[in-house]
C-alpha cells in the first residue's frame, strides 16, 4: 500500500502538473502579455472615469456658485441702469465688490471676476492677481466676451486664457433682466489652473502624462507647461478621439503608448492619459517569468522528496486507521502519544483525533443532561405562552369597557366623548393587539391620528397638519410606536415645559430617491443649538451610539432612533433640523421603502 500511494502521488504530480505546464506554458506565455495589457487598460479606465466625474462635479459646483449672483437685486440694478452718475457708479461698484464678489473670492480657485453690462459699464475685481494688469486690455477682452456670448448658452467655458503672465480658465455666465427677460449682462470668472491640475494629478500613474483639451483641440492642461494653449490638429481629433472609442495605441517619441480618454458632456473637455506600454507591462512580464521559474523549481524539488514523504505519510495513516477501528468498536478510552508531538499536519491530525475522542466521551456523558435541559426549555415556553394569554385578559376587559362608554356617549349624543373613546380604544389595540414590530407607515399614521384626536379634544386651539402620500403609505416600513414618542416629546418639551399652549403639530411626508422622509414639526420654544448638535452627532456616530443616552435628559428620541437603526441599519433614523429664523423644533425621520416597491414609487 505504501508503494502504491507513493507511485500514485508521483504520477499525479507529473501528469496533472508537470506535463500540462510544459504543454501550456508557451501558449500562456504568448497570451499573458495581451491579458495583462487589457487588465491595465480596464483598471485605468475606471480611474480616468472617476477623475472625469470629479472634473464634472467641479464645473457643476462652479456653475451653481454663480446662481445667486444672476438674480441679485444689486446686479440687476447695475445691468438695467441706462445711465449712472460717477458717484452712483462708484457706490454700486463698491457694494457689489464687497458684498457679492467677496463671496466668490472665498473660493481659492477664483482669481478674477468681471461684471459687464450692455450699458457699456463694467465692474472688475482682480485683487488676487499678484501683478500689474493692463485693465484697458481686460475691459476690451470683457467686451469681446459680451458680444461672443450672444450665440452661446447661459453658462459657458470659454477656454484657456492669459491673465497677465498667468494661465487661467475663463467661464462666462449670462445675466438676464428680471424686468425684460432679455440678455443684458455677463459675469466673467477666471479660474486658477492649479485646481484643475490638482484633480488631474489623481490620475498620475508612474511616468504617464495626463492632460486636458477642449472640443476645439486647445490644450487646457498639460504637465509640460509649454504646451498650454496650443492646439491639436482637427484631423488627429477626428481620427483618434472619436466616439465610441475611448482607447487607442500609438507611438510617442518612438515609444509604444496606450492612450485612454474620457469625454465630458458638461465641460465638453477630453481627459487624456498617456500610459507608456513598455514601462507598465515590463514589471508584469518580469513577475510572470519569475513565477514560471519558481513553479518549475518547486516541481523539481517536490519530485525529489515525494518518495520519502509518502512513506512517512502512509505509515502514520495506517496507525491512525487502527485507532479509529477501536473507536468504531466502542472504545472511547483510546489515546495516541506516538505522532502527536510532530510539528506538521500529521501531528495536528493525531492531536485532533485525541481531542475528538475526548469530545465524544464528553458528549456521551452530557447527552442525558441536554435532554433534561430541552424538557425544561419546553416547560418555560409553555409558561411564557400562558403568561401572554393572561396579559390579554385585562386589555380585553378595557376594550369592552370603552365600547360601553362609547355606546352611552352616542345615546346621549355626546360625539366628543365618543370620538375620544374610539380613539383611545384604537390606541390600545394598536399598542398591545399585535406583536409585530415592523409595520407600515399607514398603520402608524392611523395610530397617531387617534392620539392627536384626543389631544385636540384636550387643547381646542391645537392645529394638526398631516400631509402624507396616501397612495404609498402601505409601501413604506417603520417600527411600531415610532411617531407617538416624538409627538409626545413635542408637547412636553416644546410647549408644556415652557408653559406654552400647544398650537400646532405637523407631520409632513416627502419622497426621496432612497428613503421616505417624515418631518415632525412643532412651533414651541425650540431646542438649544448645543443640545441639537450633540443629538445629531450622536445619531450619526455608531461608536458612541449605545453609550450616550445618559448625557441627555430625555431618552425618547434615543429609543426611537435606536429601534429604527437596529431594525433597518444606516442611513435610517432621526435627525434634528436646524431652523433659521423659525420658532419650534423639526425632527426628521428617514424610513425605508419596502423591498421591491421602490421602482413603483419613484415612477
Amino acid at each position: 500500500m505504501r508503494e502504491s500511494i507513493k507511485w500514485k502521488l508521483f504520477m499525479i504530480l507529473f501528469l496533472l502538473v508537470c506535463l500540462p505546464v510544459l504543454i501550456l506554458g508557451w501558449i500562456w506565455f504568448e497570451v499573458a502579455t495581451k491579458d495583462m495589457e487589457d487588465e491595465v487598460i480596464e483598471s485605468n479606465k475606471k480611474l480616468i472615469q472617476q477623475t472625469n466625474e470629479y472634473l464634472d462635479l467641479y464645473i457643476t459646483n462652479l456653475e451653481n456658485s454663480t446662481n445667486p449672483l444672476v438674480t441679485n437685486p444689486q446686479i440687476q440694478h447695475f445691468i438695467n441702469s441706462k445711465k449712472l452718475t460717477r458717484y452712483e457708479y462708484f457706490k454700486l461698484s463698491e457694494t457689489i465688490e464687497k458684498e457679492l464678489f467677496s463671496q466668490m473670492f472665498g473660493r481659492t480657485d477664483i482669481i478674477g471676476i468681471s461684471l459687464i453690462g450692455k450699458n457699456n459699464m463694467q465692474i472688475n475685481d482682480y485683487s488676487k492677481v499678484n501683478e500689474l494688469l493692463d485693465m484697458n486690455q481686460v475691459r476690451k477682452q470683457n467686451q469681446h466676451y459680451l458680444e461672443l456670448s450672444e450665440s452661446l448658452n447661459n453658462f459657458n467655458i470659454i477656454g484657456l486664457q492669459k491673465l497677465g503672465s498667468r494661465s487661467v480658465v475663463t467661464i462666462t455666465r449670462k445675466i438676464h433682466s428680471n424686468s425684460t427677460y432679455l440678455y443684458e449682462g455677463l459675469l466673467v470668472v477666471h479660474i486658477d489652473l492649479k485646481q484643475i491640475s490638482d484633480i488631474s494629478q489623481n490620475l498620475m500613474i508612474g511616468n504617464s502624462n495626463v492632460w486636458i483639451m477642449d472640443s476645439e483641440g486647445q490644450i487646457i492642461f498639460h504637465p509640460n507647461t509649454t504646451l498650454l494653449g496650443t492646439y491639436i490638429s482637427g484631423s488627429t481629433i477626428k481620427k483618434d478621439y472619436s466616439e465610441p472609442r475611448d482607447v487607442f495605441k500609438t507611438e510617442i517619441n518612438r515609444n509604444k503608448t496606450i492612450v485612454l480618454y474620457e469625454h465630458s458632456n458638461i465641460s465638453n473637455w477630453y481627459l487624456i492619459a498617456e500610459l507608456p506600454r513598455d514601462q507598465i507591462i515590463h514589471n508584469l512580464l518580469q513577475l510572470r517569468d519569475m513565477t514560471l521559474s519558481m513553479g518549475a523549481l518547486i516541481i523539481i524539488v517536490a519530485l525529489s522528496v515525494i518518495g520519502g514523504f509518502s512513506l512517512s505519510l502512509t505509515k502514520s495513516l495506517l496507525y491512525l486507521q487502527k485507532l479509529m477501528n477501536r473507536v468504531e468498536s466502542g472504545d472511547l478510552t483510546v489515546k495516541s502519544l506516538k505522532y502527536q508531538f510532530r510539528k506538521d499536519e500529521i501531528g495536528g491530525l493525531f492531536k485532533s483525533f485525541n481531542k475528538m475522542v475526548s469530545e465524544l466521551k464528553r458528549l456521551y456523558d452530557e447527552a442525558h443532561m441536554s435532554k433534561l435541559k430541552e424538557q425544561e426549555m419546553q416547560l418555560k415556553q409553555k409558561e411564557s405562552s400562558l403568561q401572554a394569554m393572561q396579559s390579554q385578559i385585562n386589555p380585553h376587559f378595557l376594550y369592552n369597557t370603552l365600547e360601553i362608554i362609547n355606546s352611552h356617549a352616542i345615546i346621549d349624543n355626546n360625539m366628543m366623548i365618543s370620538k375620544m373613546t374610539t380613539s383611545l380604544a384604537h390606541m390600545f389595540r394598536y399598542n398591545i393587539g399585535n406583536a409585530e414590530q415592523v409595520v407600515t407607515l399607514a398603520e402608524e399614521i392611523g395610530h397617531i391620528r387617534s392620539y392627536l384626536d384626543i389631544q385636540q379634544a384636550r387643547f381646542r386651539k391645537l392645529q394638526v397638519d398631516i400631509r402624507v402620500d396616501e397612495e404609498i403609505m402601505d409601501k413604506i416600513s417603520t417600527i411600531r410606536l415610532t411617531l407617538q414618542p416624538l409627538v409626545e416629546n413635542a408637547f412636553l418639551h416644546g410647549y408644556q415645559y415652557h408653559k406654552l399652549r400647544p398650537c400646532y403639530i405637523g407631520i409632513i411626508g416627502e419622497k426621496h430617491s432612497t428613503y421616505y422622509k417624515l418631518r415632525i414639526i412643532d412651533r414651541g420654544f425650540g431646542m438649544d443649538p448645543t443640545v441639537r448638535e450633540k443629538y445629531n452627532k450622536a445619531f450619526s456616530d455608531d461608536i458612541i451610539f449605545f453609550n450616550e443616552k445618559k448625557q441627555f435628559e430625555s431618552i425618547g428620541l434615543w429609543n426611537v432612533h435606536e429601534r429604527l437603526r437596529l431594525a433597518f441599519e444606516k442611513p435610517y433614523g432621526l435627525y434634528i433640523e436646524d431652523l433659521i429664523n423659525e420658532a419650534g423644533t423639526t425632527i426628521e425621520i428617514r424610513l425605508p421603502y419596502k423591498e421591491g416597491e421602490y421602482s413603483c414609487i419613484v415612477s
